[in-house]
């Protein structure tokens, strides 16, 4: 039993610095994108599933502050955007990506009658992808990359 209080004590004390740095930059964004409600759904199914199939249990020691952290930062990792030094995008393992390693991007105009819709795909020097949506028109999408990534980044815009 001791040892699982330690193991909730590290696993809190790392989830609240993670925490800390995802707050930190979702508050520096200035231009941001549609926000991601799947964090939210994803970490109450994983919460639920834990439960369910008992992993875990009601009584361990730290459990409250481990499931509030957890739900914490589910909610703020749903923010992306662009902040003035880099981009921030969703996701538990990679929270921001510097401008510089940026190597295209291809932002898609979805058709939707009720509201404006643009998905960017942010592709970076070492081939990964990240994915931010915007509910604003394509031509605002095209000025904000051109304000915080730069000109010189090739722009494909698909319909």
């Amino acid at each position: 039993m001791a040892y699982m209080s330690y193991f909730y004590i590290v696993v809190n004390i790392l989830m609240l610095a993670y925490a800390c740095y995802s707050w930190y930059w979702q508050a520096k964004v200035e231009f941001r994108g549609h926000y991601r409600i799947s964090s939210i759904v994803w970490a109450i199914i994983f919460i639920w599933l834990g439960f369910t199939w008992n992993y875990i249990e009601k009584g361990d020691p730290g459990l409250n502050v481990f499931l509030a952290l957890f739900l914490l930062i589910s909610i703020v990792d749903g923010f992306s955007g662009f902040s003035p030094k880099k981009m921030v995008v969703s996701g538990y393992f990679k929270r921001t990506v510097k401008y510089d390693e940026i190597s295209s991007v291809i932002l898609i105009n979805v058709p939707n009658p009720k509201k404006p819709l643009v998905m960017a795909i942010f592709r970076t020097n070492n081939n990964k992808a990240y994915m931010m949506r915007f509910r604003i028109q394509v031509n605002e999408v095209i000025a904000a990359l051109q304000k915080y990534i730069g000109k010189n980044i090739p722009v494909e815009i698909q319909s």
